[in-house]
């Protein structure tokens, strides 16, 4: 996510491989399948739960109705999250992968510094239960969009997802990204994002392209072909918002907030 394009430039003037399918979502093929596998179309939309602490968290809240704090020393107990879980609560990590997933997706040069970033560390079992007394779960998504004329937008954020769509039953340490191509429609990959197993599924795999000669452009085309999208504009984007408020029981206070 920092260094992705000189590594890539490097690779090319070298003629050699420059693989990193465990970079994103564990032993989920999904590098693979957005260069290759959707080649044919133009991804509108990618996005996805690609922090596996987060949503083991965020799940497990869900079914215990324990709080945060609670629940995250249970996930580092388990060895889900670092001793220093910042970078997985606070959707660092998140972020990394998105801007990694955006740049083959759109073609676009890899622009970590543009990723708006918002983590789980301010969920409460209260918004948990209100969520789902609103038909929703929440789950820390990052999105990202193209848009004609509007920038390529990335965004980490914890969201409502609506209890019916597929994101909202991924729970535990699962990772799932789906990608909206103007011919394929929606596609969704999910799986294993974390772990041992995982990982060396996805090493192994990147290791057999290389041994049968594949080398390809690590992020679909030349570095050189990369575009250098401007940032998109957030407040061109209109979305409902939850928010809670802790006030005091007294008449009035409604009216306060809504001024």
């Amino acid at each position: 996510a920092h260094h992705g394009l000189e590594l890539a430039r490097a690779a090319e003037e070298a003629g050699a491989a420059f693989k990193f399918e465990a970079a994103v979502a564990g032993g989920i093929p999904v590098i693979k399948g957005l260069r290759e596998g959707a080649a044919a179309n133009a991804i509108e939309r990618i996005y996805g739960i690609l922090n596996g602490t987060c949503n083991y968290i965020l799940s497990t809240m869900e079914d215990t109705g324990r709080d945060f704090g609670e629940v995250l020393a249970e996930a580092q107990a388990l060895g889900y999250a670092e001793a220093d879980p910042t970078f997985d609560v606070e959707g660092v990590d998140a972020a990394h992968k998105l801007a990694i997933l955006a740049a083959i997706a759109f073609g676009a040069r890899i622009d970590f510094a543009a990723v708006e970033v918002s983590g789980i560390s301010r969920v409460r079992s209260a918004d948990i239960a209100q969520a789902a007394a609103l038909g929703y779960r929440i789950r820390l998504l990052g999105l990202a969009d193209c848009a004609e004329n509007d920038g390529l937008f990335q965004r980490v954020q914890p969201c409502l997802v609506p209890r019916h769509h597929p994101l909202a039953a991924v729970e535990g340490a699962t990772n799932a990204v789906v990608a909206e191509g103007n011919f394929s429609g929606r596609l969704l990959c999910q799986g294993a994002g974390a772990g041992d197993g995982p990982t060396a599924s996805a090493v192994a795999a990147d290791l057999i392209d290389i041994a049968r000669g594949d080398i390809g452009a690590p992020f679909s085309v030349p570095v050189a072909a990369l575009e250098a999208r401007m940032p998109a504009d957030a407040g061109h984007r209109t979305n409902r918002t939850y928010l809670r408020f802790t006030v005091a029981d007294r008449p009035g206070v409604l009216a306060e907030i809504a001024t």
